[in-house]
């Protein structure tokens, strides 16, 4: 399993890093939605029966299309400070309203239906909407940095917490939620990650104090452990243990971007201070 996720990790780091470094918005868009595409695949092949495969392929698609629309968006706010977001509100409208015209000419159980229409209502808001972030993200002036600088804190934090958890840990963070996470690994990754933010603001954003890495480094990890227990409450509901087995030694895509779900729209709101300080 160890050697299985240095492996994974010396391969896709290089290769990520490089992709979104020097290969334009385009390449990214497609990252993000092969990424999401894949991580809302794990997700409604969890929630929903095998019978359903139809629905599973509908939520997969509306999914992308709120990124898309989001993306399209993203092109068109740029440099003029508009923040009605339409596509993106009619994007997510859309949507609703293709499961509940779909639910009402097809369902047989009221009830069963309007339940697996929530379950895919939540599902392509949790992995889409959040996931969106990384998009608007990448359209701010500085995109690419900060995009690396989100994943350089939370690769450092899920690293110290898998190290320091498998060396030190002890006590459970969270039992009832995942009972390998301890407390003691959450401090390993909170430390790691904001040591890699204070160094990545020296490399990423000249000019700008290490503090503002630090502080902004905190609340990237903290955001990212809500985000990895936020996933953990998932799977536990839905009795698996990881979401796919698309990356060998770290499991599924939404295994891979559950981190990123809440930390992503957390650094879009901080981005000015790593910007402009």
């Amino acid at each position: 399993m160890v050697l299985q996720r240095v492996v994974t990790g010396a391969i896709l780091i290089p290769v990520l890093t490089a992709s979104i470094r020097w290969g334009g918005e385009l390449l990214f868009l497609i990252m993000v939605l092969l990424l999401a595409g894949v991580g809302l695949t794990e997700y409604f092949r969890a929630a929903l029966p095998d019978e359903h495969i139809g629905e599973r392929v509908l939520g997969t698609g509306l999914g992308l299309f709120i990124l898309i629309c989001i993306f399209l968006e993203s092109r068109v706010l740029q440099g003029n400070g508009s923040s009605w977001y339409f596509l993106s509100i009619a994007g997510c409208a859309t949507s609703f309203f293709v499961l509940f015209f779909y639910t009402i000419f097809t369902a047989q159980e009221m009830a069963a239906a309007v339940n697996r229409m929530a379950l895919k209502i939540f599902g392509m808001l949790y992995v889409c909407l959040f996931f969106s972030y990384m998009i608007l993200l990448r359209s701010k002036p500085q995109g690419p940095s900060l995009i690396l600088f989100l994943l350089f804190v939370t690769w450092a934090g899920d690293s110290g917490s898998y190290i320091v958890g498998s060396w030190k840990g002890k006590r459970p963070l969270c039992p009832r939620i995942s009972p390998k996470k301890t407390v003691e690994g959450a401090a390993g990754g909170f430390i790691w990650g904001i040591s890699v933010a204070a160094v990545s603001v020296f490399f990423l954003f000249k000019g700008t104090p290490p503090g503002y890495g630090l502080m902004i480094g905190a609340g990237v990890n903290i955001m990212n452990q809500l985000g990895d227990l936020s996933e953990s409450i998932i799977k536990r509901a839905f009795g698996i243990k990881d979401s796919g087995v698309i990356f060998p030694g770290h499991g599924g895509a939404l295994d891979r971007i559950d981190s990123l779900l809440f930390a992503a729209p957390f650094l879009f709101y901080c981005a000015p201070a790593l910007i402009t300080a």
